[in-house]
């Protein structure tokens, strides 16, 4: 059982770790230069006949908590954007990744990337959610002060946007979690009807 500086920890290691894990994905997405066209004729420049490339940036944004059902137990919290279990010592961050879809991001998910940010690979699977959107997840564990973790990585979307989940709890609640977890990432939708209570 943890005890509340234990969730605390818990809570600020997963905001800690989004953030690094954010940075070290845009950079390496980055580095594989997502690029459209635009045909400078067809912007009132007729003299130039020349194509150039428009380089497009992923931007973060705060994803609506309703994108999920979260599993038995989280509840929304302020700490970060997404689902705390205080009794679970477990978190869902929640962020939407907008000028990019997953199919993309998955590019970037090397075993460079796993490494960089000190997470143990253990599998990557594709779905489809009860709602129709496609996505992959990738399973993997870190250890942090003595502890094991599980981490989900999710990204889920369409050609423009991308969900991305980042699900962490202790590895002695796979038992107990795992299901449940993988129940809410069967509920991602992005059009999201439902009420937040």
């Amino acid at each position: 059982m943890f005890y509340i500086c234990d969730l605390l920890n818990t809570a600020s290691l997963m905001k800690k770790l989004n953030s690094q894990c954010l940075t070290a994905l845009f950079a390496l997405f980055l580095s594989c230069n997502l690029v459209a066209q635009e045909n400078q004729a067809n912007i009132g420049t007729p003299d130039r006949s020349e194509d150039s490339l428009i380089v497009i940036k992923p931007e973060e944004k705060i994803a609506d908590l309703r994108l999920i059902i979260p599993p038995e137990g989280f509840e929304s919290t302020e700490r970060f954007n997404g689902y705390l279990h205080t009794m679970a010592g477990s978190g869902i961050i929640m962020t939407m990744i907008d000028n990019v879809n997953y199919i993309k991001l998955d590019e970037a998910m090397t075993e460079e990337f796993f490494a960089s940010e000190k997470l143990t690979f253990i599998k990557k699977e594709s779905f489809t959610s009860d709602n129709g959107i496609s996505g992959i997840h990738y399973k993997s564990t870190f250890n942090s002060e003595g502890k094991l973790f599980i981490r989900y990585l999710v990204f889920a979307g369409d050609l423009n946007k991308t969900l991305w989940l980042n699900i962490t709890y202790p590895f002695e609640m796979n038992g107990l979690l795992e299901a449940e977890i993988l129940k809410s990432i069967q509920s991602i939708t992005l059009n999201p009807t439902r009420d937040e209570n």
